[in-house]
């Protein structure tokens, strides 16, 4: 079954418990949101969406999303690098890279901690 077909069962699930589908899509997937009866918007294959009031909200949120993004994206390149590292624990190149790598996952921790999102 492809990942179409699973959203598709979920929103139709959702219409059945009651939720209503809304004209906004989500912006990852572009499958309809739907709101529940506690009011929360979600997206059958997403989950729980955030919906932005203003254009501060919303470059507060960016910024969040794009350095979790980011730090996946660290973390995947720096597993590509420790198989490396596996293979020839003396590769020095590597180790520095992974060095780097964690330094800038720590930078993004930090910057994360001192966002306005976070107080």
């Amino acid at each position: 079954m492809s990942k179409e077909d699973v959203g598709v069962k979920k929103a139709a699930e959702l219409l059945r418990q009651g939720a209503t589908m809304l004209d906004i899509a989500c912006p990852k997937c572009h499958m309809p949101l739907f709101k529940l009866k506690n009011g929360d918007i979600v997206c059958p294959n997403h989950g729980k969406v955030i919906v932005v009031k203003d254009e501060e909200e919303e470059k507060k949120i960016t910024l969040s999303i794009s350095l979790d993004m980011l730090e996946e994206i660290l973390f995947k390149s720096m597993n590509n690098v420790v198989e490396k590292i596996k293979t020839d624990p003396m590769d020095s190149d590597a180790l520095l890279q992974i060095i780097r790598y964690l330094d800038a996952i720590e930078r993004i921790r930090k910057i994360k901690s001192i966002s306005p999102e976070n107080k």
